[in-house]
């Protein structure tokens, strides 16, 4: 993982987790978003340097996200038309975010095949971040866990939330807020510590 994976997870985090309902169906979705924009902008990507003009790559990605995203959305109306009403405006947060558009152009000048695997090992380390997310704001805030269907979203009740009503607050803004600056919080911890441990050991070697 780079040295900007912190920057990256902060910005996806509020651009894809805090804007969007919080239920585990739609995360899903979500997440399958992101890898599919990864693989069709590489694509782009990956004609842009065979073509010679990388000085387009930036364009190239952009319109790359675009038909994605208007790709994506059209697959999931087709499969899912009722989940793909409820979530609206959410399938354009994904290809708006700077990190889609950020990490694919500053890896123009490394090879197709490095830069695709690194960005692979990004999203998918987001995306069980994100499921996780999805999955405790579905459990804690609503009660419930969600999947889609062609009917809209199954819902398996887990408990009532009047039961648990000091934990519905997930299911709001201010809750995913919390949730995300908390997560943020213990990402950095276990980052810096890894960060001494890893210290500690060239230290150890250089002896």
């Amino acid at each position: 993982m780079n040295k900007y994976l912190y920057y990256i997870f902060t910005a996806i985090s509020f651009a894809l987790l805090i804007a969007a309902p919080g239920r585990f169906a739609f995360g899903i979705i979500v997440c399958f978003e992101l890898f599919f924009l990864l693989f069709v902008s590489f694509i782009f990507s990956f004609f842009t340097k065979k073509l010679h003009v990388e000085e387009l790559n930036s364009i190239f990605t952009v319109i790359g996200l675009v038909f994605s995203t208007i790709l994506y959305k059209q697959i999931i109306m087709w499969l899912f038309p009722l989940v793909a009403l409820q979530m609206s405006f959410v399938f354009y947060l994904p290809a708006v975010s700077s990190y889609v558009i950020g990490i694919i152009y500053n890896n123009i000048n490394q090879s197709t095949k490095v830069s695709f695997i690194e960005n692979i090992k990004i999203v998918s380390t987001f995306t069980i971040f994100a499921l996780i997310f999805y999955a405790i704001r579905d459990v804690f805030g609503y009660g419930t866990f969600t999947l889609p269907t062609a009917s809209g979203l199954i819902e398996n009740v887990i408990f009532e939330t009047d039961s648990f009503s000091c934990a519905t607050i997930l299911a709001s803004i201010p809750g995913a807020l919390v949730l995300v600056s908390i997560s943020i919080l213990i990402f950095i911890f276990v980052q810096n510590k890894f960060k001494i441990i890893k210290r500690a050991g060239d230290s150890d070697d250089s002896k």
